[in-house]
């Protein structure tokens, strides 16, 4: 029977370190500034929430104001603009002056200290959706155009990770139907699936953090859930379900809201989040191969291997959930 492989984007389908994701970050921070600077231009209360982003500017520890910031996948809190940030605080400048300054470093330090003044929207959701709370004419179909629009980063330096090019690998031999459900937006996976050695049509479903409830995350309740219709929708059964992804966290979540095998996935290894068990990806390629022969031996399909070795060479794995793949 087939299942259906969900699987997240960055830092699952390739490996980390990655230097791309330092630019990704910024360039969303920065599509959101935009969408701020435009939003500013015709609001009525321009004034007021200029005074509310300086006051907090003015509280704001701008010496830890660095590159990516909110970044899991690369490994260290990124440079400290520390030139920068010293004149800043030397000169007083308030957040209102520093918006309209035009050269870049200057921008993307803005960029970043709004990302750092704003509240999501709820416990676990992106750190643009705290845009909904500035007090302007901002939606969240606002955030996500402009997101998708400016935030779209072409990766140069992303190589495979070789632990989901094997699951990937036997998903397609098994004729699994295969998913990516990511908390970045859909352009940058369409944008970037090349890279790591795959097409768009290789995927059934693309879903995006938009896609959920207009911005919901992972992390998120309302989010899986509407990830899951989502997928009902599109007649993609999640009862045999496996989920790969990066944080951990995420995994546990997707584990326990849909009771599926959750894998967390790092450069060097893969496992298994319920049981804490390393899931070697080759290995079970192997395996598995070796189940599906007995299968199709059983139901009087040919294969060349005799029935008494597939026996005894084809253990049976066990999920979390207990039972067999």
């Amino acid at each position: 029977m087939a299942r259906t492989i969900i699987l997240d984007f960055d830092g699952t389908f390739y490996q980390t370190p990655c230097p791309d994701i330092p630019k990704l970050e910024d360039a969303i921070d920065l599509s959101q500034l935009l969408l701020l600077k435009d939003k500013l231009k015709e609001a009525p209360n321009k004034a007021e929430v200029l005074s509310m982003l300086d006051e907090k500017f003015a509280k704001l520890d701008k010496s830890k104001i660095g590159a990516n910031l909110y970044n899991q996948n690369a490994g260290d809190p990124g440079h400290k603009s520390q030139t920068l940030a010293d004149k800043i605080i030397r000169d007083g400048t308030t957040f209102s002056e520093l918006l309209r300054k035009k050269d870049k470093r200057t921008r993307v330090f803005c960029a970043r200290a709004l990302a750092q003044m704003i509240e999501p929207n709820g416990e676990g959701n992106h750190r643009v959706s705290g845009m909904l709370n500035l007090g302007l004419d901002i939606s969240q179909k606002d955030i996500a155009h402009y997101y998708r629009k400016y935030a779209t980063v072409k990766y140069k330096t992303a190589k495979p990770n070789i632990h989901i090019r094997h699951i990937i690998k036997e998903a397609k031999r098994r004729g699994d139907t295969l998913v990516v459900y990511t908390d970045n937006s859909k352009e940058n996976i369409k944008a970037n699936l090349k890279k790591v050695g795959y097409k768009q049509e290789d995927f059934a479903a693309i879903v995006d953090m938009f896609d959920c409830n207009g911005g919901m995350t992972k992390k998120m309740n309302k989010g899986r859930a509407a990830f899951a219709q989502i997928m009902q929708d599109k007649g993609i059964d999640l009862s045999r379900a496996e989920f790969y992804d990066d944080n951990a966290k995420i995994c546990a979540f997707m584990n326990e809201h849909f009771g599926i095998l959750s894998v967390c996935v790092k450069t060097e290894k893969l496992t298994d989040v319920a049981t804490g068990v390393k899931i070697d990806a080759l290995e079970r390629t192997k395996t598995q191969y070796k189940v599906d022969i007995l299968k199709n031996k059983i139901h009087g399909r040919d294969f060349p291997q005799s029935i008494r070795h597939v026996k005894r060479t084809a253990p049976r794995i066990m999920t979390n959930q207990g039972r067999v793949n």
